[in-house]
């Protein structure tokens, strides 16, 4: 756990190298937010640390870019918007929507916000989605996360893997 902590600071600094040179369209709350790592004993029973940065967490939206390492499963990256975030941000992402797909994002299908694994039930991937189907799901959910996993066998590769993957998601917000 200690070396995955070790690698969301890592993390953290390429996110911040990232956005110096890509500068994003990002809220002033959201480019004031320091960055959280946290960690915990219980999601589903695993242990699990993540990384939410550039973050912003309302009462009535929440901009994030969260990066979680679940014992024995994944690194997993996920852009989560809800409220004016998601309305704010939605037509670019329709329209970069191919950008994300070849870096092997998923969407949200689940109803629950705060779940993260990616059973069929929760997450599918952008390639099977039509446009229309992109379209209607982001029309009729209060929030939209996209996230790609990073499997544990790539653990030596993953800050080099997350520099492509942040990158798409700065990329995928921009007109």
């Amino acid at each position: 756990m200690n070396k995955a902590v070790e690698a969301m600071g890592e993390m953290h600094g390429l996110i911040q190298q990232l956005m110096k040179e890509l500068e994003p369209p990002l809220p002033a709350e959201v480019l004031a937010s320091s960055a959280k790592i946290s960690k915990g004993e219980k999601y589903e029973g695993l242990p699990w640390v993540m990384l939410d940065y550039p973050k912003y967490f309302g009462k009535d939206a929440v901009f994030a870019v969260r990066t979680m390492f679940w014992w024995g499963n994944f690194f997993s990256i996920t852009l989560h918007l809800s409220g004016v975030y998601k309305q704010q941000f939605r037509d670019v992402l329709l329209q970069n929507r191919k950008l994300l797909q070849e870096c092997n994002f998923y969407l949200c299908v689940g109803e629950d916000e705060w779940r993260h694994d990616f059973a069929p039930t929760n997450y599918v991937s952008l390639d099977r989605l039509s446009e229309q189907a992109v379209e209607d799901i982001l029309s009729v959910t209060d929030f939209c996360k996209l996230s790609v996993r990073i499997p544990l066998q790539m653990w030596n590769l993953s800050v080099n893997t997350a520099d492509t993957l942040y990158r798409a998601i700065f990329n995928a917000l921009m007109t």
